[in-house]
């Protein structure tokens, strides 16, 4: 039955960071657009255009990284129970193997 179920916990660590990276780029890139004006692009039509982009934006990508970061909370733990258990496993076949 072992050979049915088989979970990658470096690729649990990879999405880990995958989630992680996609969290922050997010809030980076809000703020980012927060600090797009006339000062840095010489333009108040395209000021006024980032400000409604980023106001109608701001509630939504906050939500967003929000549940990312929740999500990745929950599989750290997850990962963490699969490695616990791998060990345990492996320490009571090498015990049962004496």
């Amino acid at each position: 039955m072992g050979g049915y179920f088989k979970v990658e916990t470096d690729s649990l660590g990879r999405m880990l960071k995958d989630l992680h990276d996609g969290q922050d780029n997010m809030r980076k890139a809000l703020g980012a657009m927060k600090e797009t004006g006339p000062k840095s692009m010489g333009a108040e039509a395209l000021d006024n255009a980032c400000d409604e982009f980023h106001d109608s934006w701001d509630n939504a990508i906050k939500k967003i990284a929000d549940g990312t970061q929740a999500i990745e909370e929950k599989l750290k733990q997850v990962k963490q129970n699969y490695e616990s258990l791998e060990h345990s496993l492996r320490d009571a076949f090498a015990k049962n193997a004496k």
